[in-house]
C-alpha cells in the first residue's frame, strides 16, 4: 500500500509521481526525469485535501489518504487550479466524498463548470477569505494568471506553509520529496526551467504578486507546489530566484538559436558565436530542429541577446524558426535585444522577415546590421562576421 508522506505536524503529502511523462503540456514542455501532482492533507478537527490529481492516478492518491485517516470522511476539498493535471481526479473525488465541501476561487469556478459540466456548489473564496478547519485557519490568496486565471495559493500560519500550486513548481521526481536532498544547484535550476516554460509570460504578474505576499508580511519556512519537490531549506534562493525570473535579469549572455541545411547559417552562427564567445561573452548555440525547446527557453531567461538565424526555404525561413519566433512572442519577453541573420540563394529576404518578427514579438533589434550572406561564407566572410560578434559583445556588455 502506498504511504503518506508527513511534512508537519498533521500535514501529508499525498500525491503521485508519474516517471514515466516526458511531455509536460503536451510537446510544449519536454522533461526528462517525470514529475509529479502534488496534493497535501490536513487532518485536523476538519479533514482537508488541498488539491487531486490526474484521473488516472486518482487511486494512488486515495492509497496515501487511506494510510492517514482510513474510512474517516473528508470535510474540505481546495480546488487551487482547475487545469486537469491537478483538478481531472475532482469528480472520482466527489463521488467518494459526496458531502466534502470544495473551495475554488470565482475564476476556478468558472473554469470547473465549463470542463467537467457540474455544479458542485462551490464555496466562492477571494484573497483574505479564511477557512478554520479546528486547530488551524487556511487563508486564500488569489494569484491570477500564474499561470490561468484561477490560480490560488494556500497559507496556513500556524504551521508556517504555503501550498503554492503552480508557482515555485519544478519536475523533480524523487521519493526524497524535500528542496535539501538534492543540492540548491539542482533545485534553483529546475525552477527555472518551470518558468521559463510555463510561467515566463506572466512575469509582470509574478512580480506584483510577490510584492504582494512580501506586503503582507507572511511567516513561512515551508511551500508546498503542486509539481516537484518541497521546498524548506532554499526558500530564501527560491524568492530571489523568482524575483530575477518575473523581472527577466540577464547577464553577459547571448544565445543563438538557428536553423541550416547546408551548414552555411550554421557557419554563420559559429562564427558569431566564437566572436562573442572569445570576448567575454557567455554563448549559447541551438540548431532549433535538433534541441529541446525548454533548453532554449529557459536558457534565454537571463540572457541579454537572442540571436535568430535561417536559411531560404522557397522564400520563406525554415519551419522549426517560423515556430520558435511564434513562442517567443508569446512569451512577452523583456530587457534583452534581438537580431536575426541567414544565408540565402537567389533571394535576400529572410533575414529582414526574422528581424520584422522579433519586432513584432515586442523584442527590439539590437542594431540595424542586415546579416545576411549569399551562399557559402568564405574565409573572409567568416573573418567578418567573428569582428561583428566581438563588436556585439562589446554592445552586450554596455547594456
Amino acid at each position: 500500500m502506498k504511504q503518506a508522506i508527513q511534512i508537519k505536524p498533521n500535514i501529508y503529502w499525498v500525491g503521485v509521481h508519474d516517471f514515466n511523462c516526458r511531455h509536460f503540456h503536451g510537446d510544449l514542455f519536454p522533461i526528462s526525469e517525470g514529475t509529479t501532482y502534488n496534493s497535501y492533507l490536513i487532518v485536523d478537527e476538519e479533514i482537508t485535501l488541498i488539491d487531486t490529481v490526474e484521473e488516472e492516478f486518482f487511486d494512488v492518491m486515495m492509497e496515501r489518504i487511506h494510510s492517514v485517516i482510513g474510512d474517516k470522511k473528508i470535510d474540505n476539498v481546495i480546488v487551487q487550479h482547475a487545469e486537469p493535471d491537478h483538478s481531472s481526479g475532482f469528480t472520482k473525488f466527489m463521488e467518494c466524498y459526496p458531502n466534502a465541501k470544495p473551495f475554488a476561487s470565482n475564476a476556478s469556478i468558472l473554469i470547473m463548470l465549463k470542463q467537467y459540466f457540474k455544479d458542485y456548489n462551490f464555496t466562492k473564496v477571494k484573497t483574505g477569505d479564511t477557512l478554520c478547519s479546528g486547530k488551524l485557519t487556511l487563508t486564500f490568496i488569489e494569484m491570477p494568471m500564474i499561470h490561468w486565471p484561477d490560480n490560488m495559493l494556500t497559507y496556513v500560519e500556524k504551521e508556517k506553509i504555503a501550498f503554492s500550486n503552480d508557482a515555485f513548481g519544478q519536475h523533480i521526481a524523487s521519493y526524497d520529496i524535500f528542496d535539501d536532498a538534492h543540492g540548491l544547484s539542482k533545485c534553483i535550476d529546475q525552477a527555472k526551467n518551470y518558468y521559463a516554460n510555463i510561467v515566463m509570460p506572466y512575469g509582470t504578474q509574478v512580480a506584483n504578486k510577490l510584492k504582494q505576499i512580501q506586503d503582507m508580511d507572511l511567516d513561512i519556512d515551508m511551500i508546498a507546489p503542486a509539481h516537484g519537490i518541497i521546498w524548506r531549506t532554499y526558500i530564501p534562493e527560491l524568492l530571489s530566484a523568482y524575483q530575477d525570473f518575473a523581472t527577466f535579469k540577464a547577464s553577459d549572455k547571448a544565445v543563438i538559436v538557428y536553423e541550416s541545411i547546408w551548414k552555411h547559417t550554421q557557419m554563420m552562427a559559429e562564427a558569431l558565436a566564437e566572436g562573442m564567445g572569445r570576448n567575454g561573452i557567455c554563448v549559447k548555440i541551438y540548431k532549433c530542429s535538433a534541441t529541446s525547446p525548454e533548453i532554449i527557453m529557459k536558457e534565454l531567461l537571463d540572457a541579454k541577446v537572442i540571436m535568430v538565424g535561417s536559411g531560404n526555404y522557397n522564400n520563406a525561413m525554415a519551419g522549426s524558426i517560423a515556430a520558435f519566433l511564434e513562442k517567443l512572442g508569446s512569451c512577452k519577453v523583456k530587457g534583452k535585444k534581438a537580431l536575426g541573420f541567414g544565408s540565402y540563394g537567389w533571394f535576400n529576404g529572410i533575414t529582414k522577415q526574422i528581424n520584422e518578427r522579433l519586432v513584432k514579438g515586442g523584442i527590439p533589434l539590437l542594431n540595424d546590421q542586415i546579416l545576411a550572406q549569399n551562399y557559402t561564407p568564405t574565409t573572409t566572410d567568416l573573418d567578418s562576421l567573428h569582428e561583428i560578434g566581438k563588436a556585439i559583445a562589446q554592445e552586450i556588455k554596455n547594456m
